[in-house]
C-alpha cells in the first residue's frame, strides 16, 4: 500500500522534520496547511523544491474554511480565497489530491438543512477550481459526535456519493467515534475510496492516536483494505504532540506494507 504521513503531527516550528521523515521512511507527505502562520508560509517558500518530490496530497485549510457558509457571506469569500491559495500551492508542489470537508463548525437540527444545501453548492464551486488546477478533490467524512459537528449520518454519507462525482477519503477514526459500521461503508463505497486517514482512538474522542493505541482493530481494517480497496492511499494522520519517533513511525508503517 502507498503510505503517507500528515504534517498535522508537527508543530509549525518543526515542519522541516517532515522532510527528514519522508526521506528516512520512504513515504510521501500530506500537507496540513496553516495559513497565514509565518512559520508555515516560510516552510513552504524555503523548501518548495524539495517538497515537489515528496508531497502527495493537501488537506483543506481546516482552521480557515467553512464550506457550509452561505454564498455571498464574508465567511464564504474567505473560504474561497484561502482554498484557491491552497490549490495553487498544491499544484505547484505536485499534489495528487486535496481533501474537502462539508463543514467544520457545529451542527444543530435547526441549521442542518441549510448547512447541507450551502456546502453542496460550495462543493460544486470548489470542484470548478479543482478542475482548473487538475487536482482531484476527495470528500471526507468530517465531523464527530462529541464535537457536535457531524453533518451527515452514516446512511446520508453513503448516499452522498450517488449525487456527486468526487471520490472519497475515508477517515476511520471519525467512523469509529461516530459508531458507524466500517465494513459496511467500505463495502458500499469500495469503488470510490481513493484514500484513508488512519489513526486510532477510544471510540469516543477523536484523539488521532497511533494505529495500535485505541480500540479500532487495525488488523481487520487492513484485511478489508487489501480485499476491497487495495489501491487506496494510507495517510497516517496523528494529532500534534503525539509521542512517536522515527522508529515508532516505521513500525506503524510496517502494518500496511
Amino acid at each position: 500500500m502507498d503510505c503517507s504521513i500528515s504534517t498535522l503531527m508537527l508543530d509549525q516550528k518543526e515542519q522541516e522534520k517532515a522532510i527528514e521523515l519522508a526521506h528516512e521512511l520512504g513515504v510521501t507527505l500530506e500537507i496540513f496547511p496553516m495559513w497565514p502562520e509565518e512559520e508555515f508560509v516560510r516552510f513552504i517558500k524555503e523548501h518548495s523544491s524539495v517538497l515537489r518530490g515528496i508531497v502527495s496530497s493537501f488537506h483543506e485549510p481546516f482552521h480557515f474554511c467553512e464550506h457550509s457558509a452561505r454564498h455571498g457571506s464574508r465567511e464564504h469569500q474567505e473560504t474561497l480565497d484561502t482554498c484557491r491559495r491552497t490549490f495553487e500551492c498544491a499544484a505547484n508542489l505536485g499534489a495528487k489530491h486535496m481533501v474537502f470537508h462539508h463543514n467544520n463548525r457545529q451542527v444543530t437540527p435547526a441549521v442542518k438543512e441549510d448547512m447541507i444545501k450551502y456546502s453542496r453548492e460550495n462543493l460544486h464551486e470548489m470542484n470548478e477550481i479543482a478542475a482548473e488546477y487538475k487536482i482531484p478533490y476527495l470528500v471526507e467524512n468530517a465531523g464527530v459526535v462529541p464535537w457536535h459537528n457531524m453533518l451527515f449520518t452514516e446512511d446520508e454519507f453513503i448516499a452522498l456519493f450517488d449525487e456527486i462525482d468526487n471520490d472519497c477519503l475515508l477517515d476511520i477514526g471519525h467512523v469509529h467515534c461516530n459508531g458507524w459500521d466500517l465494513q459496511r461503508i467500505m463495502n458500499a463505497l469500495s469503488g470510490r475510496i481513493a484514500a484513508y486517514h488512519v489513526h486510532n482512538n477510544d471510540g469516543i474522542y477523536d484523539s488521532h492516536k497511533r494505529v495500535t493505541d485505541g480500540t479500532i482493530t487495525m488488523a481487520a481494517f487492513i484485511h478489508l483494505c487489501n480485499k476491497l480497496t487495495p489501491g487506496a492511499q494510507i495517510i497516517l494522520e496523528y494529532a500534534r504532540g503525539t509521542k512517536v519517533d522515527i522508529v515508532g513511525l516505521r513500525d506503524d508503517i510496517r502494518w500496511f506494507r
